[in-house]
């Protein structure tokens, strides 16, 4: 699975001059009371998701795709693949496969994973939910707008989204643009993150989107079910890059239980 692209931004500091909220009494009442709400969700299973991947058999299904400038693909790569949880460890069998065209990653090839060619699942929680986002920082919120956005549904069960947006000027110099916090309303549970950033180097523009959903199974744990990951690499030395990554668990079975 392709996390790269993920390239070591060459900095892009904000404004240092003094910061002068124009949010008002009312307004900053209701986005401290948002804030408060994000704060009190529960992470533990979406952050812990992954890792217990491990005690599972489970499908997996994974495609990565190049798209060129017109938005034409120029290379895919599709992998369905059985999992087995073993005493040694996971052990992957390819079902089935399929590929064309060739990647081409130019200038940004060292910073591409090695996943292209690797099935194994990486866990995209640390790139989606930061432990201390910068969108909750007191020093940011007033460049952000917080909204609870209503419910949907998440399979069987009904969440509720609350959207983070990086306001226009004012959030200038913050990678994060925008953040949805999907939450389960019975258990209170993060069930689904999604997030938008937007990295600056001195030769190159970055723009990434993540998505991660995780499903209860009949075990009672809460693992990965739907991950996506898209990157698009501007530069002026040649066309825009833009990869695409999605993955879907499905059938997990826990060890023992078979």
């Amino acid at each position: 699975m392709v996390l790269g692209l993920m390239v070591l931004a060459l900095g892009w500091s904000g404004c240092s001059k003094r910061e002068i909220s124009t949010v008002g009494p009312i307004e900053a009442a209701e986005r401290d009371s948002l804030i408060a709400t994000i704060n009190g969700v529960k992470q533990e299973a979406i952050r812990t998701a992954f890792s217990r991947l491990g005690d599972y058999s489970y499908n997996r299904y994974l495609r990565t795709e190049q798209f060129n400038i017109d938005d034409f693909i120029i290379a895919f790569s599709e992998q369905h693949l059985a999992i087995t949880a073993t005493q040694d460890g996971p052990k992957s069998m390819v079902v089935r496969a399929d590929s064309g065209g060739a990647f081409d990653f130019g200038f940004f090839k060292r910073f591409v994973s090695e996943n292209v060619s690797d099935p194994d699942p990486v866990d995209l929680i640390p790139y989606v939910l930061e432990e201390d986002p910068p969108y909750l920082n007191p020093k940011n919120v007033d460049k952000y707008s917080f909204r609870a956005k209503g419910d949907t549904l998440m399979w069987d069960k009904e969440a509720h989204i609350y959207e983070v947006r990086a306001k226009p000027d004012a959030a200038d110099g913050l990678n994060i643009r925008k953040v949805r916090y999907y939450v389960d309303n019975a258990s209170n549970q993060l069930v689904a993150m999604y997030l938008e950033r937007i990295d600056l180097g001195l030769l190159f523009r970055e723009e990434s989107t993540f998505y991660v959903h995780i499903l209860p199974v009949g075990s009672g744990d809460l693992v990965p079910y739907n991950t996506k990951f898209e990157t698009t690499i501007k530069t002026p030395f040649k066309s825009s890059y833009r990869i695409r990554t999605v993955s879907t668990y499905t059938n997990h079975v826990l060890q023992g239980r078979q």
